[in-house]
């Protein structure tokens, strides 16, 4: 190995990691990381190298975060993904090891030329929303979109980072020198809130970049970046229009409902978006919008997040299956979602305050109970069923008996196909409040969704889970916070170490 730095992640030119690595020359620096070009010399190819900073190598617990959502970005495959190759561990030098793209941010082409053509920014905003779907789908939640994790790729692409340390950052307090984890002029309002996010968190944030590249200018900017994130959850944005009439009456409508400040009035997913995006960049009518919640059947609309996989080792462990939900919640909200708070302990704080001034409180399902259900095996991506004759075994009241996938020979199912699981029948459209899994298994993931209907060939595509584990030993309790539909799936994606999950036992509550 080269010569080793000074101090942990304090790497420097020429500086070898894992005896594979060499560190040429920065390319850039941001809170948590320093990313550099260095050569692979294994394989002798360019590579970029993100080397966490120092106070951050220190924490076990964040690189613990920082390791595990590196290897879940790795999985997944998208033109628009930048590809997650290694991760190393070395002397005190922890780094994630990635594609290198050629081209600048699209931070540095903002700065450099302002506003954006139309078509222009509909196709980078298009190609962004498309690679979010493919992460939502796989229940990676990026929550740090902005221009400077957007890249501009020589051959043409658009190319998404950060995926890894987005997530690990909503672990703890992450903060360094007052800087947030999760820039003040793109977080959603239910970030700034401290509640929970999902998808449409993302959806938000990149509404702003549109706006950026339409308008020149974020739609909220203030004095400091606590009155930059606050000023957006009591004031609408102003129409891109109205800054300038040349943009088209479309993409002010496209962009106004991504900036929407209830997650339930913006698009329902990055795919839809994706979708009426890229047909404005073609030239092309864009298709009917989704509809919007109907408000007079419902003041509140159903709570429907996705949640993301990993809750993370450390979170999951020891946990007793009676003595909480599963997740990453702090409980479900009336108004908005989200994972911990991205921003500085003041801002939190300002925040939090905020919404306790408003009168705004958790909920909790009191009345929820458990259902009869029937349970259907449901293998849609292979060709010889998955014991479907005993499924009725998980749903019987008796744990002593059990339905059990098919053996593998790798546990990890995504190798084969996406995943099997079960297909529970609620009797009718219910409001699912908590799914409870009992398996005596260990290290099995899986995602539960809650769906209208009988879940097609093609699930997941499109589709966004509302409750995940990954990697977890034993029986798991899912928080599902009042989804509405009348199926509930259990997909599994990994089963226990000998190749197959037997699930003894599986228990719905609604409301």
């Amino acid at each position: 190995m080269g010569s080793p730095p000074d101090r942990p992640g304090a790497a420097r030119h020429g500086t070898v990691i894992a005896g594979r690595y060499r560190l040429e020359h920065p390319l850039a620096t941001g809170g948590m990381a320093r990313v550099w070009q260095a050569t692979d010399r294994v394989l002798d190819r360019p590579v970029a190298v993100k080397v966490l900073l120092d106070h951050l190598a220190e924490d076990r617990s964040f690189v613990r975060r920082f390791r595990s959502e590196a290897i879940a970005a790795a999985r997944l495959t998208h033109p628009s993904v930048v590809s997650v190759y290694d991760t190393c561990s070395d002397d005190g030098v922890e780094a994630i090891v990635m594609e290198l793209v050629e081209g600048p941010t699209l931070r540095h082409r903002l700065d450099a030329e302002g506003r954006l053509p139309p078509r222009e920014a509909a196709r980078i905003a298009g190609r962004i929303a498309d690679a979010l779907a493919t992460a939502h789908r796989a229940g990676i939640v990026h929550r740090d979109i902005k221009p400077a994790n957007v890249l501009l790729s020589d051959d043409g692409r658009v190319v998404v980072t950060d995926f890894g340390i987005a997530k690990a950052s909503e672990h703890g307090d992450l903060t360094a020198g007052g800087q947030m984890l999760g820039t003040a002029k793109y977080l959603a309002p239910e970030q700034v809130e401290g509640t929970g996010v999902d998808g449409r968190a993302d959806v938000y944030a990149l509404g702003v970049v549109l706006f950026e590249m339409l308008c020149g200018r974020v739609p909220f900017l203030a004095d400091t970046e606590a009155a930059t994130a606050l000023a957006r959850l009591g004031q609408d944005p102003p129409r891109p229009r109205d800054l300038y009439p040349d943009v088209p009456a479309d993409l002010d409508r496209i962009t106004l409902r991504t900036l929407a400040r209830d997650p339930a009035d913006r698009w329902p997913d990055a795919a839809s978006l994706a979708r009426s995006l890229g047909a404005f960049a073609a030239g092309r009518p864009p298709p009917a919008d989704p509809p919007l919640p109907d408000r007079s059947v419902a003041p509140e609309p159903a709570r429907t997040p996705s949640r993301d996989p990993d809750p993370g080792p450390d979170d999951v462990d020891d946990l007793d299956p009676d003595e909480g939900d599963l997740g990453d919640r702090p409980g479900p909200a009336p108004m908005r979602r989200g994972g911990g708070a991205l921003l500085a302990i003041g801002v939190v704080g300002a925040a939090l305050l905020i919404v306790g001034l408003l009168g705004w409180r958790l909920i909790t399902p009191d009345d929820a109970a458990t259902i009869a259900v029937t349970a259907t095996a449901f293998d849609p991506h292979g060709t010889a069923g998955e014991n479907d004759d005993d499924a009725p075994l998980a749903v019987d009241g008796d744990p002593s008996t059990a339905w059990s996938t098919e053996r593998y020979n790798d546990p990890d199912i995504t190798v084969l196909k996406p995943g099997v699981g079960l297909v529970l029948d609620l009797g009718g459209s219910r409001r699912v409040e908590r799914v409870a899994v009992t398996t005596d298994d260990e290290g099995w993931s899986a995602q539960v969704f809650v769906v209208a209907g009988t879940p097609g060939d093609d699930f997941p595509a499109d589709v966004d889970a509302v409750a995940s584990v990954r990697e977890h030993d034993g029986p798991a309790r899912f928080a599902v916070d009042g989804a509405e539909g009348d199926r509930v799936v259990l997909w599994i994606t990994r089963t226990g170490v000998d190749g197959t999950l037997a699930v003894a036992e599986v228990e719905v509550e609604t409301t």
